[in-house]
């Protein structure tokens, strides 16, 4: 279990941590074994709150909702902000506390499994920093609702096996929200914009220097910290994207795929088919025999 922090529940918080035998029988679950939760909660507007861990046996992830506080981890102070995400691997020593003016609003989970670790490198958190801003999110808030609601089930193992679950989509959700807005060395990629653009221009081409100039970094740096976080490189992402909209204009439409082609910018339909194969392994042809079985 869990150190807690002790601090004294004020109106409305809420603090439940999951009980060894049950933990013992998440652990063992092939639904809960490779991720689970070993406590929740919700602090608002928590003055006075603190912790320091000089160890720490399993990960916590807070979701900062309101107000202010800060983290020192990793050998630095982080401010911590309304739509901030703090992440606190296994093993990590920490100190964090909210604000005394204007206290931040915390929900919490901690969590473990024999795949915790894979959904903790998954969340692509940049080097040197335990804090990523990603913005406010209603859905993560229903989220920690969701797992909240374990607390009035009398121990039922298949709640905690669905808070499993709802854990392991959430982080996966993180995951994409994380690497949206990244802060890496004072500057924000904005993806959603930068995709955005591309989502815009599948109809033609798109040069390299407008997509940089978008986000306000040179072209090497631009391609280097697109493909960081992304996993490809811009232009192979425009491509995909180009791909993705190829396939729903090849399901939606008897259309030729000469004019698919055409939609997407390419005069040359022989060398859009070969294209259209590189990314999906199947030409345009064989992919819409595939849709229709």
């Amino acid at each position: 279990m869990p150190i807690s922090s002790g601090w004294p529940l004020q109106k409305g918080a809420i603090r439940f941590f999951v009980p060894h035998f049950v933990a013992h029988h998440l652990a063992q679950h092939p639904l809960s074994r490779e991720l689970y939760i070993n406590g929740v909660g919700f602090y608002p507007q928590a003055r006075h709150h603190s912790m320091t861990r000089a160890e720490h046996e399993d990960n916590l992830l807070l979701y900062c909702s309101g107000g202010h506080g800060e983290v020192q981890a990793l050998g630095q102070r982080f401010a911590v902000t309304r739509g901030d995400l703090v992440l606190l691997p296994q093993g990590l020593p920490h100190q964090y506390a909210a604000a005394d003016q204007d206290p931040w609003s915390i929900h919490w989970v901690h969590f473990t499994g024999s795949q915790a670790s894979a959904f903790v490198d998954h969340l692509a958190f940049p080097m040197g920093t335990c804090v990523v801003p990603v913005g406010p999110h209603p859905k993560l808030i229903a989220d920690f609702d969701a797992l909240l609601s374990v607390r009035k089930t009398g121990y039922r193992l298949n709640a905690f096996i669905h808070a499993s679950q709802v854990l392991k989509q959430s982080l996966t959700y993180l995951a994409m929200l994380s690497t949206s807005r990244v802060r890496q060395t004072g500057h924000f990629l904005d993806l959603d914009a930068i995709q955005a653009v591309m989502e815009e221009n599948l109809h033609g081409e798109l040069e390299l220097d407008s997509l940089a100039a978008i986000a306000h970094l040179s072209k090497y740096h631009f391609c280097k910290r697109y493909k960081a976080l992304t996993g490809y490189s811009p232009i192979q992402h425009f491509i995909h994207l180009k791909i993705e909209r190829a396939c729903y204009l090849l399901d939606l439409s008897p259309e030729p795929v000469s004019a698919v082609a055409n939609a997407l910018g390419y005069d040359d339909a022989h060398y859009f088919s070969r294209l259209f194969r590189k990314v999906t392994g199947v030409s345009p042809q064989q992919y819409r025999r595939l849709e229709r079985g």
